[in-house]
Formats: structure tokens, sequence, C-alpha cells
């Protein structure tokens, strides 16, 4: 970080300039790689993000230390908690391998198609499904969300749960199912703790800002809106007709 100038108020600096600088940097530290081999051991996120991400060009999923604290893990909680939360944001990541942009890349991190033209019409079937279910949803008045440009992370929060859900079950049936704890059971914990790690409070404001700008949907539709689409969650709190989370089975989406 030699080459790299931040200064405090104190000293000259600025805020403004301090940004200005960062920027110059990364771009300068991105042009000295042009030409040279790529190096995938190479970390794309510091370990103090609360984060995770999926690297299509290496075919990896990246977790920083910094995420494995509660809400999404907590050495001290049930596996239900663990597996609602982390356990199902490693599946999120993974499932961005087969989201509308991910699957464009092979296993080798190359950008090619390896779908039959089969697959693709029915991906994109279920894919243009969850798009008119979330931009449906009005956010604020006259705002709506982008189904479009939110479906790859959409597609990785449906996936992830049901994942997580599974591997939840496997472990279950290998060790025993546990108690019910504070009157909820596994299941309803399970479900919980994912609504958990999405809680969310912001402006109009900055609401407008992030449908605009984010890839991802705000995290109070995070919480719920993947969930009205996956039978379990019904089962677990025995949704049924006229209560408002309530889909009709034919109008819920699976695509992973």
């Amino acid at each position: 970080y030699s080459a790299l100038d931040v200064k405090g108020v104190k000293d000259g600096g600025s805020y403004f300039q301090n940004s200005v600088n960062i920027s110059k940097w990364n771009f300068e530290k991105d042009m000295e790689k042009l030409g040279k081999p790529v190096d995938r051991s190479e970390w794309g996120m510091a370990p103090q993000i609360v984060n995770a991400y999926f690297n299509p060009v290496n075919n990896e999923i990246v977790f920083p230390a910094a995420i494995l604290q509660p809400p999404f893990y907590n050495y001290q909680a049930d596996e239900a908690v663990n597996y609602g939360g982390i356990g199902a944001v490693i599946g999120h990541e993974i499932s961005h391998c087969f989201d509308d942009q991910g699957a464009r890349f092979d296993a080798d991190g190359n950008l090619k198609n390896w779908w039959t033209d089969e697959d693709s019409e029915k991906f994109a079937v279920l894919g243009k499904k969850l798009i008119d279910q979330f931009s449906a949803v009005e956010a604020l008045e006259g705002v709506n969300l982008n189904g479009e440009f939110t479906l790859g992370e959409n597609i990785g929060d449906l996936g992830g749960i049901n994942a997580a859900y599974d591997g939840l079950q496997i472990f279950y049936e290998e060790n025993g199912r546990p108690d019910d704890i504070d009157g909820f059971t596994a299941e309803q914990r399970f479900y919980m703790s994912w609504g958990t790690i999405w809680r969310t409070k912001m402006r109009d404001d900055a609401m407008k800002n992030l449908i605009k700008t984010d890839p991802h949907s705000p995290g109070m539709f995070r919480a719920y809106m993947p969930l009205q689409n996956v039978d379990a969650f019904y089962t677990a709190f025995n949704i049924v007709d006229g209560d408002e989370m309530y889909l009709k089975p034919e109008d819920r989406v699976k695509i992973w």
C-alpha cells in the first residue's frame, strides 16, 4: 500500500479525495495484471468483511472469516439455527453456479455454454416465473422490486434454503431429532434463523436507491419471499389458504 495516499482531515485530506485515491490505486493494480498469468490464489475480499461470494472464473465460493459469527453462525446455537443461517448462505453461493449468470461458465471458469437447449428453455421459463413474482411486489408507493435485475440472487436464495434444509434433514437422520426449544420445532427454528439474518431497516430513499442499484432484493423481502415458494415452510408453520404468506402450489417456484 505504499503507493496509496490516504490522509486524515488534520493532514489536509478529505473523504472525497481519499475515495478518488483509493479508486485510482485499485485501477492501477488491476492494470498491472494485464498480460500476466491469472493468480488464482488472490483473495477477492478482505477477511474482515461480513460477506461471501461465488467466483465463476475460479469456480469457487469464498467465505471471509468475519461472516462466521452471529447471526450467520453461532457455535453455541443448535444445528437448525446454523443450517438456517450460514448453511443457507453457503447453499446460496453454491446455487450461483447455476443461476442466470454463473450457469454461463463451465467447470474451468470459461465463458461457455454447456447446457442443452431443452434445459436452457425450461430454466428460462422458471426464471421468468420468479421474475414476475418479485416484480409484482410494491416495496414503496409507486416503486416495485425489479425481479429481472435481482433474478440471480433470488435463485441463490431459493436454492440455498432448499439445500440447507435437505442437509439439516440428513443430519437428523444420522444423529436423531432434537427437542423443541422455546416452543419451536427444529424446522421452525431453521426458517426463523433465515429470517433473522436478513433483518433490515432503512429509509425510503435508501430503499429506492438499493432497488435501482443492488442486484439483491432488500433484506426484508429476502426474509420471507423465498420461503413462500418452499412447501416445507408451509408444513413447519401450518400455513394455509387465507394466510398472508400463502401462495397457491401452482404459483410456487422451485428451480434448484
